[in-house]
Protein backbone atom coordinates (compact mmCIF):
# COMPACT_ATOMS: atom_id res chain seq x y z
CA UNK A 1 0.00 0.00 0.00
CA UNK A 2 1.86 3.53 -1.00
CA UNK A 3 -0.06 7.25 -1.99
CA UNK A 4 -3.55 6.79 -1.56
CA UNK A 5 -4.68 3.33 -1.95
CA UNK A 6 -7.75 1.94 -0.60
CA UNK A 7 -8.47 5.35 -0.78
CA UNK A 8 -12.56 5.37 -2.33
CA UNK A 9 -13.55 8.81 -4.32
CA UNK A 10 -17.19 9.61 -5.83
CA UNK A 11 -16.61 12.02 -8.76
CA UNK A 12 -19.71 13.90 -10.25
CA UNK A 13 -17.96 16.44 -12.06
CA UNK A 14 -17.62 17.87 -15.91
CA UNK A 15 -15.22 19.41 -18.10
CA UNK A 16 -11.71 19.96 -16.85
CA UNK A 17 -11.00 21.43 -13.38
CA UNK A 18 -12.76 19.24 -11.24
CA UNK A 19 -11.97 16.36 -13.00
CA UNK A 20 -8.66 17.12 -12.84
CA UNK A 21 -8.51 17.22 -9.08
CA UNK A 22 -9.61 13.29 -9.13
CA UNK A 23 -7.53 12.60 -11.95
CA UNK A 24 -4.72 13.71 -9.45
CA UNK A 25 -6.24 11.94 -6.86
CA UNK A 26 -6.53 8.57 -9.07
CA UNK A 27 -2.62 8.92 -10.08
CA UNK A 28 -1.76 8.86 -6.22
CA UNK A 29 -3.42 5.69 -5.82
CA UNK A 30 -7.10 6.45 -4.91
CA UNK A 31 -10.01 4.07 -6.98
CA UNK A 32 -12.08 7.09 -8.26
CA UNK A 33 -15.97 6.28 -9.24
CA UNK A 34 -16.60 8.61 -12.52
CA UNK A 35 -20.77 8.82 -12.27
CA UNK A 36 -21.98 10.18 -15.57
CA UNK A 37 -25.05 10.93 -17.39
CA UNK A 38 -26.59 8.17 -20.06
CA UNK A 39 -24.74 11.00 -22.79
CA UNK A 40 -21.71 11.28 -20.65
CA UNK A 41 -19.65 14.28 -19.42
CA UNK A 42 -19.50 17.66 -21.61
CA UNK A 43 -16.03 17.13 -21.65
CA UNK A 44 -16.43 14.06 -24.48
CA UNK A 45 -17.34 17.14 -26.67
CA UNK A 46 -14.63 19.38 -26.38
CA UNK A 47 -11.93 17.87 -28.64
CA UNK A 48 -12.42 19.84 -31.89
CA UNK A 49 -12.92 22.59 -30.00
CA UNK A 50 -9.35 22.07 -28.44
CA UNK A 51 -7.92 22.00 -32.17
CA UNK A 52 -8.66 18.01 -32.33
CA UNK A 53 -9.42 16.69 -35.25
CA UNK A 54 -10.81 13.47 -34.58
CA UNK A 55 -11.58 10.65 -31.93
CA UNK A 56 -12.89 7.62 -31.44
CA UNK A 57 -14.74 5.56 -28.05
CA UNK A 58 -10.91 3.85 -27.61
CA UNK A 59 -8.71 7.04 -28.42
CA UNK A 60 -10.04 10.83 -26.72
CA UNK A 61 -6.87 12.58 -25.95
CA UNK A 62 -8.65 16.03 -24.57
CA UNK A 63 -10.86 13.88 -22.63
CA UNK A 64 -8.20 11.52 -21.30
CA UNK A 65 -6.64 15.07 -20.33
CA UNK A 66 -9.10 14.91 -16.62
CA UNK A 67 -10.15 11.81 -17.37
CA UNK A 68 -7.28 8.58 -16.31
CA UNK A 69 -7.91 6.39 -13.64
CA UNK A 70 -11.21 6.19 -13.11
CA UNK A 71 -14.16 3.36 -12.76
CA UNK A 72 -16.76 4.24 -15.10
CA UNK A 73 -20.26 4.33 -14.11
CA UNK A 74 -23.65 6.08 -15.60
CA UNK A 75 -26.36 6.87 -13.45
CA UNK A 76 -29.72 8.72 -13.82
CA UNK A 77 -29.55 10.19 -10.42
CA UNK A 78 -33.56 11.77 -11.26
CA UNK A 79 -34.84 8.42 -10.67
CA UNK A 80 -35.20 6.03 -7.49
CA UNK A 81 -32.77 3.29 -8.46
CA UNK A 82 -30.03 5.99 -9.73
CA UNK A 83 -30.10 7.66 -6.55
CA UNK A 84 -29.69 4.46 -4.79
CA UNK A 85 -26.93 3.34 -6.61
CA UNK A 86 -25.31 6.43 -5.96
CA UNK A 87 -25.84 6.46 -2.02
CA UNK A 88 -24.90 3.08 -2.23
CA UNK A 89 -21.27 4.26 -3.58
CA UNK A 90 -21.57 7.47 -1.37
CA UNK A 91 -22.15 5.52 1.64
CA UNK A 92 -18.13 3.40 1.77
CA UNK A 93 -16.87 6.07 -0.21
CA UNK A 94 -14.09 8.68 1.75
CA UNK A 95 -14.36 11.71 -0.78
CA UNK A 96 -16.71 13.11 -2.75
CA UNK A 97 -15.83 15.63 -5.60
CA UNK A 98 -18.54 17.86 -7.54
CA UNK A 99 -18.41 20.88 -9.96
CA UNK A 100 -22.17 21.11 -10.20
CA UNK A 101 -24.24 24.28 -8.64
CA UNK A 102 -25.52 24.25 -5.21
CA UNK A 103 -28.72 25.07 -6.45
CA UNK A 104 -28.92 21.67 -8.62
CA UNK A 105 -26.99 19.37 -5.52
CA UNK A 106 -30.22 20.51 -3.45
CA UNK A 107 -32.69 19.52 -5.87
CA UNK A 108 -30.67 15.78 -5.75
CA UNK A 109 -30.01 15.75 -2.26
CA UNK A 110 -26.55 15.95 -2.75
CA UNK A 111 -25.49 19.07 -1.07
CA UNK A 112 -22.98 19.24 1.66
CA UNK A 113 -25.48 19.57 4.79
CA UNK A 114 -27.31 16.41 3.03
CA UNK A 115 -24.73 14.08 2.79
CA UNK A 116 -22.51 15.45 6.50
CA UNK A 117 -25.77 14.38 7.85
CA UNK A 118 -26.55 11.01 5.98
CA UNK A 119 -22.75 10.10 5.95
CA UNK A 120 -20.20 12.29 8.47
CA UNK A 121 -17.11 10.80 7.48
CA UNK A 122 -17.31 11.89 4.19
CA UNK A 123 -14.97 14.66 2.77
CA UNK A 124 -17.47 16.82 0.04
CA UNK A 125 -15.38 18.86 -2.26
CA UNK A 126 -16.69 21.23 -4.97
CA UNK A 127 -15.29 23.68 -7.40
CA UNK A 128 -16.91 26.78 -7.96
CA UNK A 129 -16.74 29.32 -11.09
CA UNK A 130 -16.94 32.18 -8.40
CA UNK A 131 -17.49 31.36 -4.48
CA UNK A 132 -19.97 30.89 -1.90
CA UNK A 133 -21.17 34.19 -1.44
CA UNK A 134 -21.77 37.44 -3.42
CA UNK A 135 -23.85 37.83 -6.22
CA UNK A 136 -22.43 35.61 -8.57
CA UNK A 137 -22.14 32.45 -6.30
CA UNK A 138 -24.42 30.34 -7.64
CA UNK A 139 -23.37 31.32 -11.88
CA UNK A 140 -21.72 29.25 -14.12
CA UNK A 141 -18.04 29.45 -14.35
CA UNK A 142 -15.97 28.61 -17.05
CA UNK A 143 -11.69 28.49 -17.43
CA UNK A 144 -12.00 31.31 -20.46
CA UNK A 145 -14.48 33.66 -18.76
CA UNK A 146 -13.84 33.32 -14.72
CA UNK A 147 -10.05 32.41 -14.72
CA UNK A 148 -8.63 33.80 -17.65
CA UNK A 149 -11.16 37.09 -18.35
CA UNK A 150 -12.11 37.71 -14.75
CA UNK A 151 -8.84 36.96 -12.43
CA UNK A 152 -7.13 39.63 -15.11
CA UNK A 153 -4.86 36.58 -16.91
CA UNK A 154 -6.16 37.36 -20.36
CA UNK A 155 -5.31 40.99 -20.03
CA UNK A 156 -1.77 40.76 -18.46
CA UNK A 157 -0.04 38.85 -20.80
CA UNK A 158 0.39 40.29 -23.91
CA UNK A 159 2.95 43.57 -23.90
CA UNK A 160 1.58 47.06 -22.91
CA UNK A 161 1.89 49.31 -25.88
CA UNK A 162 0.89 50.77 -29.33
CA UNK A 163 0.26 48.08 -30.68
CA UNK A 164 -1.39 45.83 -27.49
CA UNK A 165 -4.01 43.22 -28.53
CA UNK A 166 -5.25 40.52 -26.30
CA UNK A 167 -5.14 36.89 -27.27
CA UNK A 168 -6.56 33.66 -25.74
CA UNK A 169 -4.91 31.40 -22.72
CA UNK A 170 -4.04 28.05 -23.65
CA UNK A 171 -7.58 26.22 -23.22
CA UNK A 172 -8.00 24.77 -19.28
CA UNK A 173 -5.05 26.89 -17.85
CA UNK A 174 -7.24 27.80 -15.18
CA UNK A 175 -8.79 24.29 -14.79
CA UNK A 176 -5.67 22.81 -14.61
CA UNK A 177 -4.21 25.00 -11.96
CA UNK A 178 -7.47 24.55 -9.78
CA UNK A 179 -7.96 20.99 -9.72
CA UNK A 180 -4.39 21.40 -7.41
CA UNK A 181 -6.13 23.86 -5.04
CA UNK A 182 -8.55 21.31 -4.80
CA UNK A 183 -6.80 18.34 -4.43
CA UNK A 184 -4.69 20.44 -1.34
CA UNK A 185 -8.14 20.81 0.43
CA UNK A 186 -9.81 17.34 -0.30
CA UNK A 187 -6.23 16.14 1.47
CA UNK A 188 -6.58 18.62 4.55
CA UNK A 189 -10.11 17.35 5.35
CA UNK A 190 -8.92 13.55 4.51
CA UNK A 191 -5.88 14.05 7.33
CA UNK A 192 -8.46 15.85 9.48
CA UNK A 193 -11.31 13.08 9.11
CA UNK A 194 -8.41 10.52 10.01
CA UNK A 195 -7.98 12.83 13.59
CA UNK A 196 -11.55 13.22 13.82
CA UNK A 197 -13.81 11.08 12.47
CA UNK A 198 -15.60 14.16 11.02
CA UNK A 199 -15.60 14.92 7.43
CA UNK A 200 -15.16 17.93 5.83
CA UNK A 201 -16.22 20.71 3.43
CA UNK A 202 -13.92 21.70 0.86
CA UNK A 203 -14.74 24.29 -1.89
CA UNK A 204 -12.15 26.57 -4.03
CA UNK A 205 -13.09 28.45 -7.43
CA UNK A 206 -12.05 29.24 -10.63
CA UNK A 207 -11.48 33.08 -9.84
CA UNK A 208 -10.33 32.34 -6.17
CA UNK A 209 -7.76 30.14 -8.06
CA UNK A 210 -6.80 33.41 -10.29
CA UNK A 211 -6.40 35.45 -7.88
CA UNK A 212 -4.04 34.18 -6.44
CA UNK A 213 -1.93 32.82 -9.34
CA UNK A 214 -2.07 36.55 -9.90
CA UNK A 215 -0.92 37.51 -5.86
CA UNK A 216 2.50 39.44 -7.17
CA UNK A 217 0.55 41.14 -9.63
CA UNK A 218 -2.46 42.52 -7.41
CA UNK A 219 0.08 43.66 -4.77
CA UNK A 220 2.18 45.32 -7.53
CA UNK A 221 -0.70 46.94 -9.17
CA UNK A 222 -1.31 48.75 -6.19
CA UNK A 223 2.13 50.07 -5.93
CA UNK A 224 2.30 51.68 -8.94
CA UNK A 225 3.25 49.10 -11.32
CA UNK A 226 0.26 48.41 -13.69
CA UNK A 227 -0.89 45.36 -15.86
CA UNK A 228 -0.32 44.57 -18.56
CA UNK A 229 3.44 45.64 -18.19
CA UNK A 230 5.38 47.13 -20.89
CA UNK A 231 8.85 45.16 -20.58
CA UNK A 232 10.70 48.50 -21.57
CA UNK A 233 9.63 49.93 -18.30
CA UNK A 234 10.27 46.89 -16.10
CA UNK A 235 11.06 48.11 -12.53
CA UNK A 236 13.99 45.78 -12.83
CA UNK A 237 15.71 45.30 -15.83
CA UNK A 238 17.56 42.49 -15.14
CA UNK A 239 14.13 40.61 -14.73
CA UNK A 240 13.02 40.85 -17.83
CA UNK A 241 12.56 39.76 -21.92
CA UNK A 242 14.84 40.51 -24.35
CA UNK A 243 15.28 39.53 -27.99
CA UNK A 244 18.29 38.75 -30.35
CA UNK A 245 19.30 40.14 -33.51
CA UNK A 246 17.73 36.54 -35.15
CA UNK A 247 14.47 36.95 -33.53
CA UNK A 248 14.80 34.53 -30.98
CA UNK A 249 13.03 36.00 -27.06
CA UNK A 250 14.68 35.09 -23.67
CA UNK A 251 13.93 35.78 -20.30
CA UNK A 252 16.37 36.66 -17.71
CA UNK A 253 15.35 36.17 -13.87
CA UNK A 254 17.43 38.05 -11.64
CA UNK A 255 15.15 39.59 -9.39
CA UNK A 256 17.82 40.52 -6.69
CA UNK A 257 19.32 43.54 -9.10
CA UNK A 258 21.05 44.59 -6.54
CA UNK A 259 23.35 41.62 -5.80
CA UNK A 260 23.47 40.36 -9.72
CA UNK A 261 23.52 43.57 -11.47
CA UNK A 262 27.45 43.95 -11.89
CA UNK A 263 27.50 40.00 -13.37
CA UNK A 264 25.20 40.57 -15.74
CA UNK A 265 26.40 43.96 -17.07
CA UNK A 266 30.26 42.80 -16.59
CA UNK A 267 29.38 39.58 -18.91
CA UNK A 268 27.67 41.02 -21.25
CA UNK A 269 29.86 44.18 -21.73
CA UNK A 270 28.23 47.35 -20.51
CA UNK A 271 29.64 50.28 -19.21
CA UNK A 272 31.09 50.04 -15.83
CA UNK A 273 29.18 53.01 -15.10
CA UNK A 274 25.98 50.93 -14.58
CA UNK A 275 27.94 49.42 -11.66
CA UNK A 276 29.81 52.25 -10.36
CA UNK A 277 27.33 54.79 -10.43
CA UNK A 278 24.91 55.01 -7.68
CA UNK A 279 21.79 56.52 -9.87
CA UNK A 280 22.36 52.46 -11.70
CA UNK A 281 23.65 50.38 -9.11
CA UNK A 282 20.22 49.82 -6.60
CA UNK A 283 16.99 49.00 -7.34
CA UNK A 284 15.80 52.05 -5.03
CA UNK A 285 17.41 54.49 -7.18
CA UNK A 286 15.76 53.08 -10.22
CA UNK A 287 12.64 53.26 -8.68
CA UNK A 288 13.49 57.03 -7.78
CA UNK A 289 14.95 58.47 -11.19
CA UNK A 290 13.46 55.87 -13.49
CA UNK A 291 16.69 55.57 -14.98
CA UNK A 292 15.63 51.62 -15.25
CA UNK A 293 14.25 52.75 -18.45
CA UNK A 294 17.61 54.00 -19.80
CA UNK A 295 18.95 50.49 -18.69
CA UNK A 296 16.86 48.32 -20.07
CA UNK A 297 17.40 49.76 -23.48
CA UNK A 298 20.87 49.86 -23.20
CA UNK A 299 20.51 45.98 -22.60
CA UNK A 300 18.38 45.22 -25.24
CA UNK A 301 20.65 47.24 -27.61
CA UNK A 302 23.43 44.90 -26.34
CA UNK A 303 20.89 41.37 -27.12
CA UNK A 304 20.36 42.75 -30.67
CA UNK A 305 23.82 42.50 -31.92
CA UNK A 306 24.12 39.03 -31.35
CA UNK A 307 22.05 35.51 -32.25
CA UNK A 308 20.85 33.27 -29.61
CA UNK A 309 23.26 30.77 -30.39
CA UNK A 310 25.85 32.96 -29.93
CA UNK A 311 24.54 34.50 -26.68
CA UNK A 312 23.20 31.02 -25.08
CA UNK A 313 26.99 29.74 -24.48
CA UNK A 314 28.21 32.98 -22.69
CA UNK A 315 24.98 32.78 -20.53
CA UNK A 316 25.07 29.56 -19.65
CA UNK A 317 29.37 29.97 -18.79
CA UNK A 318 28.62 32.92 -17.39
CA UNK A 319 25.53 31.03 -15.01
CA UNK A 320 23.29 33.74 -15.98
CA UNK A 321 19.65 33.02 -15.11
CA UNK A 322 17.86 33.18 -18.68
CA UNK A 323 15.86 30.54 -20.81
CA UNK A 324 14.71 30.60 -24.52
CA UNK A 325 10.84 31.36 -24.95
CA UNK A 326 10.04 28.47 -25.93
CA UNK A 327 6.55 27.18 -27.83
CA UNK A 328 4.47 24.43 -27.31
CA UNK A 329 6.08 22.30 -29.99
CA UNK A 330 9.42 23.07 -28.56
CA UNK A 331 8.30 21.77 -25.12
CA UNK A 332 7.14 18.49 -26.91
CA UNK A 333 10.63 17.84 -28.09
CA UNK A 334 12.28 18.81 -24.57
CA UNK A 335 14.55 15.97 -23.29
CA UNK A 336 14.03 17.17 -19.75
CA UNK A 337 10.31 17.02 -19.83
CA UNK A 338 10.64 13.40 -21.05
CA UNK A 339 13.34 12.35 -18.35
CA UNK A 340 11.45 13.41 -15.98
CA UNK A 341 8.39 12.02 -16.96
CA UNK A 342 6.59 14.83 -17.16
CA UNK A 343 5.87 14.21 -20.80
CA UNK A 344 4.88 10.16 -21.93
CA UNK A 345 5.25 9.29 -25.08
CA UNK A 346 2.61 6.81 -25.94
CA UNK A 347 0.50 4.63 -28.23
CA UNK A 348 -2.43 5.80 -29.50
CA UNK A 349 -4.21 3.45 -31.63
CA UNK A 350 -6.25 6.27 -33.86
CA UNK A 351 -5.33 9.26 -32.41
CA UNK A 352 -1.03 9.06 -33.16
CA UNK A 353 0.88 11.54 -35.26
CA UNK A 354 3.60 10.69 -37.20
CA UNK A 355 5.30 7.87 -38.41
CA UNK A 356 5.20 5.29 -35.56
CA UNK A 357 1.48 7.10 -34.59
CA UNK A 358 2.37 7.93 -31.53
CA UNK A 359 0.95 10.76 -28.72
CA UNK A 360 2.26 12.67 -26.18
CA UNK A 361 0.13 13.11 -22.71
CA UNK A 362 1.23 15.07 -19.40
CA UNK A 363 1.03 12.89 -16.26
CA UNK A 364 0.35 14.37 -12.87
CA UNK A 365 3.08 16.86 -10.98
CA UNK A 366 3.65 14.79 -8.24
CA UNK A 367 5.68 11.83 -7.45
CA UNK A 368 5.23 9.97 -3.99
CA UNK A 369 8.29 7.54 -3.57
CA UNK A 370 6.20 4.58 -2.41
CA UNK A 371 4.28 4.75 -5.95
CA UNK A 372 6.78 6.13 -8.78
CA UNK A 373 5.71 7.28 -11.69
CA UNK A 374 2.09 6.26 -12.42
CA UNK A 375 -0.04 4.26 -14.59
CA UNK A 376 -2.20 5.44 -16.49
CA UNK A 377 -5.62 3.85 -17.27
CA UNK A 378 -7.29 5.50 -20.39
CA UNK A 379 -10.86 7.10 -20.04
CA UNK A 380 -14.03 4.37 -21.21
CA UNK A 381 -17.24 4.41 -23.09
CA UNK A 382 -20.07 5.83 -20.98
CA UNK A 383 -21.26 3.04 -18.75
CA UNK A 384 -17.94 1.30 -19.16
CA UNK A 385 -18.21 -0.29 -15.73
CA UNK A 386 -21.68 0.11 -15.00
CA UNK A 387 -22.11 -3.78 -14.09
CA UNK A 388 -18.88 -4.31 -12.59
CA UNK A 389 -19.62 -1.75 -9.92
CA UNK A 390 -23.14 -2.64 -8.86
CA UNK A 391 -22.13 -5.87 -8.92
CA UNK A 392 -19.80 -5.04 -6.08
CA UNK A 393 -22.58 -2.99 -4.47
CA UNK A 394 -24.41 -5.85 -3.97
CA UNK A 395 -26.90 -5.12 -7.08
CA UNK A 396 -28.35 -8.75 -8.66
CA UNK A 397 -27.98 -9.35 -12.23
CA UNK A 398 -31.52 -9.00 -13.02
CA UNK A 399 -31.77 -5.84 -10.58
CA UNK A 400 -28.90 -4.32 -13.23
CA UNK A 401 -30.87 -5.74 -16.01
CA UNK A 402 -34.19 -3.76 -15.07
CA UNK A 403 -32.73 -0.66 -13.81
CA UNK A 404 -30.81 -0.43 -17.34
CA UNK A 405 -33.80 -1.11 -19.22
CA UNK A 406 -35.79 1.46 -17.53
CA UNK A 407 -33.21 3.82 -18.02
CA UNK A 408 -31.81 4.62 -14.38
CA UNK A 409 -28.56 3.07 -15.15
CA UNK A 410 -26.30 2.84 -18.29
CA UNK A 411 -24.57 -0.27 -19.21
CA UNK A 412 -22.18 -0.63 -21.59
CA UNK A 413 -23.26 -2.32 -24.13
CA UNK A 414 -20.41 -2.44 -26.72
CA UNK A 415 -17.21 -5.03 -27.15
CA UNK A 416 -14.98 -4.87 -24.28
CA UNK A 417 -12.50 -2.55 -24.67
CA UNK A 418 -8.19 -3.46 -25.17
CA UNK A 419 -6.31 -2.90 -22.01
CA UNK A 420 -5.98 0.90 -22.66
CA UNK A 421 -2.66 1.29 -20.44
CA UNK A 422 -0.09 4.12 -20.38
CA UNK A 423 2.78 2.42 -18.29
CA UNK A 424 5.93 4.53 -17.23
CA UNK A 425 8.10 4.04 -20.60
CA UNK A 426 10.05 6.61 -19.48
CA UNK A 427 9.01 8.02 -23.43
CA UNK A 428 11.64 10.40 -25.27
CA UNK A 429 11.40 13.08 -28.16
CA UNK A 430 12.99 11.11 -30.99
CA UNK A 431 15.02 14.56 -32.21
CA UNK A 432 16.62 14.07 -28.68
CA UNK A 433 17.01 10.50 -27.65
CA UNK A 434 20.57 10.16 -27.45
CA UNK A 435 20.81 13.14 -25.21
CA UNK A 436 17.74 12.35 -22.66
CA UNK A 437 19.47 9.31 -22.41
CA UNK A 438 22.32 10.30 -21.35
CA UNK A 439 20.98 13.01 -18.90
CA UNK A 440 19.11 9.84 -17.27
CA UNK A 441 22.22 8.12 -17.07
CA UNK A 442 24.03 11.00 -15.63
CA UNK A 443 21.34 11.39 -12.81
CA UNK A 444 21.20 7.81 -11.97
CA UNK A 445 24.56 7.56 -11.25
CA UNK A 446 24.30 10.40 -9.31
CA UNK A 447 21.65 9.12 -6.88
CA UNK A 448 23.45 5.85 -6.77
CA UNK A 449 26.43 7.78 -5.58
CA UNK A 450 24.39 9.64 -3.13
CA UNK A 451 23.00 6.77 -1.35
Amino acid sequence: MGGLKGLKVVDLTVFAAAPGCARLLGELGATVYKVEREIGDDQRTQGVSWGMKFKTDADDAAFDCGGFNRKWVSLNLKTEKGMEVMMRLLADADVFITSNRTPALRRLGLDYETLHEKYPRLVWAQLRGYGERGEMADEQGFDAITYGARGGVTMSFPNAGEHFEVGNCPVAFGDWNSSNALAVGVLAALWNAERTGVGDKVVTSLYHVSNWGMMSAICAQQQGQPHPKNRAEAPCPTNNSYVTSDGVWFVMCFGNYNKFHRKVFESIGMDSRYWEDPEYNSLEALARNGKNVEVIAEMERIFRQRTWAEWEPLLVERELACERCRTVADVLEDPEAFANDQLRRVQYDDQGYGSDNSYTVTTAPVRLASLGDPVLYRSRPVGYDTREVLEELGFSNTEIDEADAEGAVCCYAGAPMPESVLAPSYGISPANAAEAAEMAAARAAEEASSR
